[in-house]
């Protein structure tokens, strides 16, 4: 597969929106675009749209409140 070759990504229902995203967690849209900045959020941009793939999202996140909490 070419990395560049989107139409062999299989779809995911996984992969999900900043809006739904925002539904998951309790923060603001601001916060939110402050962590994608900081590199909390992993994310990936597609068409100008970005895609968060949500186990990575909550992955990342649990992992830097126990290196908050360490």
């Amino acid at each position: 597969m070419k990395s560049n070759d989107i139409q062999s990504v299989p779809a995911d229902e996984n992969f999900i929106s900043a809006d739904e995203l925002l539904k998951r967690l309790p923060i603001s849209r601001g916060t939110l675009h402050n962590y994608i900045k900081a590199g909390k959020i992993p994310h990936v941009k597609l068409n100008h749209r970005l895609l968060f793939f949500w186990p990575n999202v909550r992955d990342s996140l649990l992992r830097q409140q126990r290196e908050v909490t360490a």
